[in-house]
């Protein structure tokens, strides 16, 4: 009788002891899902960052180039061209340059396309480059530098949206991955 008492109680305690064993590797796994399922939303987010700045530095582009265009063609004055540079197109690109490197910072090793984060930052540089190039010693390049702007601006406008593919193809991913 005593033999038997001291089996059911150890049934009991080892019933227990697997529920609360079980319970526990649920709770974890439950908590492993929420963060993957937390990690790919952030993905999914600084992806969705990335293009609408790739998207607004597009725009800005497209405007640089028309000003640049018209400004060869003698339609924009040289301060009307320095204007645009220093006030409305410098400190929105610096901007979102800054914002551009923190998305890409955030995702980390996050993306499944393994260069694009190499190969987005290098771009990043080179748009920077571009344009503090436009305007040095507080004059406009000659025309035939600007020309040769124009071409790498349309040059980085391909690349954009190069980029937006590359990161919508991200988020598409990640979505079929939630």
């Amino acid at each position: 009788v005593l033999l038997y008492i001291l089996q059911s109680r150890n049934g009991k305690l080892a019933d227990e002891l697997l529920s609360k064993i079980s319970s526990m590797t649920y709770r974890m796994d439950s908590l492993l899902e929420q963060r993957r399922l937390d990690e790919l939303s952030k993905k999914a987010f600084e992806c969705k960052r990335i293009i609408d700045h790739l998207e607004y530095i597009q725009k800005k582009e497209e405007e640089l180039k028309e000003y640049l265009t018209d400004y060869i063609s003698g339609d924009t004055t040289s301060e009307q061209l320095q204007y645009f540079v220093k006030q409305n197109f410098m400190p929105i690109a610096k901007y979102r340059i800054r914002e551009l490197e923190d998305a890409t910072r955030q995702l980390g090793d996050k993306l499944s396309d393994n260069t694009l984060r190499l190969d987005f930052l290098s771009y990043i540089e080179a748009f920077l480059n571009l344009s503090e190039s436009v305007i040095v010693d507080d004059k406009p390049q000659n025309d035939n530098h600007l020309e040769s702007f124009i071409i790498s601006i349309n040059l980085q406008l391909r690349r954009i949206q190069e980029f937006l593919t590359r990161f919508r193809k991200e988020i598409q991913q990640t979505n079929n991955n939630m």
